[in-house]
């Protein structure tokens, strides 16, 4: 995956808001090699950003005067594109398919390709769902969201039906609807940011809107996934089947591979959603 930027990133940098946050992300793929905990994914080019843009710089650009500083078309920008690629998580490559069948688990093709960081562990677990439920295919749907995706999200579901988002959300995503049901009539990238705004300041609070809101460091130890009812079931032809696919999860939960399920293929977003930690119990 190749970040491509269109202005400077870091020290004295233009720090455009997507640029940096393209930036944030290709460093957090290889930022354990930097001895560093993960950056958070925000657009803005604070301390820490910066800091790994100079530790990146000094390990592995190798270059004698580190300026924390990633320019487009330079040197930091075409090494860190090839460290990232070195190093791309699994979760990333396609889950191969076994010969003369087998299962396969696919990211539905809405999801970015930066947004495809399910661990090989939980890709697993859905397998062993598929194999009990006589499937052989399921389709990823969602997994990590920023805030602003968040709010985005919510705001065209409750264009089209507010009263189902407040079924859907507990308290504190109801207070997000409660700004777009306020501002509705505003233009819609003015509530889109209100409902963002909103989201930062319950986060900072440790008050989740959902489970998907979350950094790449949080993802990495609770790898939150929508498995959606549509694309699953033309993906998975004739061998799909709801009641013993939700039955298999169910009993991967209460066996301990999965820490959370919850059913919602009846509700607006329609599709399970689960919620594993990686590695949490040997796979058999």
């Amino acid at each position: 995956m190749l970040a491509n930027i269109l202005q400077s990133v870091g020290r004295n940098g233009i720090n455009r808001r997507d640029d940096v946050i393209a930036i944030q992300k290709q460093l957090n793929v290889i930022i354990q090699q930097l001895a560093l905990p993960p950056l958070t994914v925000d657009g803005s080019a604070g301390s820490k950003t910066i800091a790994a843009i100079e530790e990146f710089q000094r390990r592995i650009a190798k270059l004698s005067l580190p300026d924390g500083r990633v320019d487009p078309n330079g040197r930091t920008l075409e090494a860190l594109n090839t460290a990232a690629g070195e190093t791309e998580p699994d979760a990333l490559r396609p889950v191969p398919v076994a010969p003369g069948g087998g299962t396969s688990v696919t990211y539905n093709s809405s999801v970015p390709a930066d947004r495809r960081i399910v661990s090989s562990y939980a890709i697993k677990v859905i397998e062993k769902a598929l194999e009990a439920a006589g499937m052989n295919a399921a389709v990823i749907t969602s997994t990590i969201r920023l805030p602003a995706e968040q709010a985005e999200i919510m705001y065209e579901n409750a264009a089209k039906n507010l009263t189902g988002q407040y079924d859907l959300y507990e308290s504190t995503g109801d207070q997000v609807l409660d700004v777009y049901k306020q501002n509705k009539t505003k233009p819609k990238a003015e509530v889109v940011e209100l409902m963002k705004n909103e989201i930062e300041e319950l986060a900072a609070k440790e008050m989740r809107v959902s489970r998907h809101v979350s950094t790449v460091g949080q993802y990495a130890t609770l790898n939150i996934i929508d498995i959606g009812f549509n694309s699953t079931k033309a993906a998975a032809d004739k061998t799909f089947d709801e009641v013993e696919l939700t039955r298999a999860f169910t009993k991967l939960k209460t066996d301990g591979y999965i820490n959370q399920f919850i059913d919602e293929t009846k509700k607006t977003n329609s599709c399970w959603h689960l919620e594993i930690v990686p590695n949490a119990k040997p796979l058999s």
